[in-house]
């Protein structure tokens, strides 16, 4: 076959693929011929897998493109119609001619030169609206990339599309469900929810939809879709990936984090982010370190109980020694006590600095969004989650009074964490994730969830209050097939050892697998 008749073929693809997610792409330049046999499948393939067959001429950025475009149409809106992509790029199959012909010329950028990520729909990308979910803001369009979006990019990765969210980050019981773009199913159980707000960005990379994707996380916006799709997720320490040009929820606890599938993966893209802060270098090893085993969160579901007591006696069999510890009480209502009034405040002084700077015809304050989202003005035939809805008139209504409770008081935590690793000498806090399984999602019952504690999500809470890292990584499954995730908690700038720490965990127990509705084309 020629190579002329090969890029036909695969714009023909391309193309084809673009017209089932119903995106059409703006008329560009023809493609140019180069493009290695299509016969490398990057079904679960990690980012050094990619990266070395891309250097070895079996694919190329123009045929990940196009791999990934046609999964995401035989699996995102058709098949299981998993509806975590919500905007395709008009542009990533010419990004990727590009950095195919600067691969050939000049050599890799990095490990994610042309490889393919999805970004949450609160990121800003040029060319592309920044929905948050919300269909109110449907011609939002950002006037620069969001600073971690520009720093993957000259990275050489390839933003292939926006990933679907919950509704302006704030989930409200209606996780992955958003005005703009529907719901958001969970590829692994589809009566399940796929946590929040990231949930596109989880179910698109648990689904092989992209190489690696984009969230952001507040009060566990990468944990949860990390634990629910077996997926590694983290939530860096506050502060040290920038936030410019993410529409925010409290900028006390915003925070964008990376989803991969595996904690190594993770630590490549952080080390994209973040050069020089040793997230290349770590080796994977719990040998001799000393994990404090968290109890605190035991008792609301016996299958994750049962996976997290397996995870500690491997992890003593990988040479980690295992120290129980306990929390004081009030680090299971942290939402209740500080979280949740801390952001009253935050969440409508930022929305105005964030819609002020916005271009076309949008709201450009907090109060303009909600007139139009009460008018009922979407285009979109879809409702506001009416939690949410509730949640922003009373931030708005409320804007003048101060807040209940300090944010040097949540970060007070930081110390406290900091004194329990002094005087146990830890190197991480180790917990569930998640105190029971993905419940069910809010439109469909399912008989086989079951949940004793009134706040399965408190465990997240610590270290979005104490503005310290968390990663999540697989623990098992449960007899229902859905995802369980185990944390790892450690003390401000413990990001790199985290992540090496749980990549050895998940080379122990090899707990991720792909979900049986989107299987490999």
């Amino acid at each position: 076959m020629s190579d002329e008749m090969s890029i036909a073929r695969v714009a023909q693809r391309a193309h084809h693929a673009m017209a089932l997610t119903g995106f059409h792409q703006t008329p560009m330049t023809p493609l140019t011929p180069h493009l290695p046999p299509a016969d490398f499948n990057p079904h679960e393939a990690s980012l050094m897998v990619l990266a070395d067959a891309m250097r070895a001429g079996r694919t190329s950025a123009q045929g990940l493109v196009t791999a990934y475009l046609s999964r995401i149409a035989a699996f995102d809106k058709a098949g299981p119609c998993i509806n975590a992509i919500s905007t395709v790029s008009a542009a990533a199959l010419h990004e990727a001619q590009a950095l195919d012909d600067e691969l050939r010329t000049m050599g890799p950028r990095s490990v994610l030169h042309g490889i393919p990520m999805v970004v949450k729909d609160n990121i800003d990308i040029v060319g592309m609206p920044t929905t948050a979910g919300c269909a109110a803001l449907r011609m939002v369009y950002p006037r620069t990339d969001a600073a971690c979006v520009a720093r993957l990019r000259a990275a050489g990765a390839i933003v292939l599309a926006k990933a679907n969210m919950s509704e302006l980050a704030a989930s409200n019981g209606r996780f992955g469900y958003s005005s703009a773009s529907g719901l958001t199913l969970n590829p692994y159980r589809h009566s399940r929810n796929a946590s929040g707000s990231s949930s596109g960005t989880g179910a698109a990379v648990a689904a092989s939809l992209a190489a690696f994707g984009l969230g952001t996380d507040s009060f566990g916006s990468v944990r949860g879709p990390a634990c629910v799709h077996a997926l590694a997720g983290l939530r860096p320490t506050h502060g040290l990936l920038d936030s410019a040009g993410v529409l925010p929820l409290a900028a006390s606890f915003d925070t964008v984090g990376p989803l991969g599938r595996s904690a190594a993966d993770v630590a490549l893209v952080m080390d994209a982010l973040v050069p020089h802060q040793g997230f290349a270098a770590q080796h994977a090893s719990l040998a001799g370190r000393r994990l404090g085993i968290v109890s605190d969160f035991a008792g609301g579901n016996d299958e994750i109980d049962a996976l997290f007591d397996m995870a500690t006696v491997d992890m003593r069999a990988a040479g980690a020694e295992i120290i129980p510890v306990r929390l004081p009480p009030f680090a299971r209502t942290l939402y209740a006590d500080l979280l949740g009034e801390i952001t009253r405040v935050e969440w409508v002084r930022g929305l105005d600095e964030y819609l002020a700077q916005t271009v076309g015809g949008t709201p450009r304050s907090a109060a303009e969004l909600l007139e139009h989202l009460e008018a009922g003005r979407e285009v979109s035939g879809r409702e506001t989650n009416p939690l949410t809805l509730a949640a922003l008139r009373h931030s708005i209504e409320t804007r003048d009074q101060p807040p209940q409770a300090d944010i040097a008081v949540a970060r007070g935590l930081r110390e406290m964490i900091a004194n329990l690793f002094l005087a146990e000498r830890l190197d991480a806090l180790v917990f569930p994730t998640l105190v029971c399984p993905a419940s069910p999602r809010y439109d469909m019952p399912d008989p086989s969830y079951y949940c004793r504690a009134s706040e399965p999500l408190a465990p997240m809470h610590i270290a979005s209050a104490a503005g310290v890292p968390e990663v999540s990584v697989p623990m098992g499954f449960t007899a229902a097939g859905v995802p369980a995730g185990v944390s790892w908690l450690g003390q401000a700038g413990d990001d790199a050892a985290l992540l090496s720490m749980a990549s050895a965990f998940e080379q122990q127990t090899r707990h991720r697998r792909a979900p049986p509705s989107t299987p490999a084309l």
